[in-house]
């Protein structure tokens, strides 16, 4: 195929160390001896990555059984960010700090009812899912209200527009403004997974058009009837 003569049998091969005789068994056992060994390795290594394991987990159980240690405590009217925990894969989760939300009210030392600041909801969450963002005296402004709804849990949504119910695909969908994207690429999205990644835009979305009847019929196919009332 490369057109280069073939090689003759008599041709010379130089190597860099004289060639020693051996037998097809000395190969054999030179083989499995050689795998032995990489099982050897391969078995201590996993043995000492078991036992850095077990020995975290023991030192994290004493940790938390030693006298005198107490998770963090908030005051009513503090400030916290919550994480918000959802399974990304089947084995995995994923966590993501929410908020500022405020704390309303403690339920026990280590559980405590924090109210969001847009949409009023509350929820209890504990305590090792906390971190304190402020005391009392802050100053809640138009401008950190819009850093909780498109930071903290608006994602890359910019406004939500218009809602409908697609016949073709059986289901309601929202009209979405993309941050930093034009308006010529506005898109239909479904609004469950919607309510999903931004619940709060959606439910102020419902709240700001609660008077329109394909908005009730929203807020109906979304189980979110509670948002309808004045």
């Amino acid at each position: 195929m490369t057109g280069i003569p073939a090689m003759s049998p008599l041709d010379a091969i130089s190597l860099p160390t004289p060639l020693e005789p051996t037998t097809l068994s000395n190969l054999t056992a030179t083989r499995e001896s050689d795998f032995e060994a990489l099982r050897e390795a391969l078995d201590n290594m996993h043995k000492s990555v078991t036992q850095a394991s077990r020995a975290a987990r023991a030192q994290g159980r004493k940790h938390a059984r030693t006298t005198g240690m107490s998770m963090a405590q908030y005051d009513i009217g503090d400030y916290v960010l919550y994480a918000d925990v959802w399974a990304h894969t089947r084995a995995k989760l994923r966590v993501k700090w929410c908020g500022p939300a405020q704390v309303t009210k403690a339920v026990s030392a280590w559980i405590f009812v924090v109210k969001n600041l847009l949409t009023g909801d509350e929820r209890e969450v504990h305590a090792s899912r906390l971190k304190f963002y402020s005391d009392v005296t802050l100053n809640v402004t138009e401008e950190l209200l819009h850093q909780i709804a498109h930071n903290s849990e608006g994602h890359v949504v910019a406004q939500i527009l218009d809602s409908r119910y697609s016949d073709a695909a059986k289901r309601f969908e929202l009209l979405v403004n993309w941050r930093g994207l034009s308006s010529a690429e506005d898109s239909w999205e479904p609004a469950v997974t919607l309510l999903e990644d931004v619940p709060v835009m959606v439910k102020n979305f419902i709240r700001a058009h609660r008077r329109t009847a394909k908005t009730k019929k929203l807020a109906s196919g979304l189980d979110l009837k509670a948002l309808l009332r004045n």
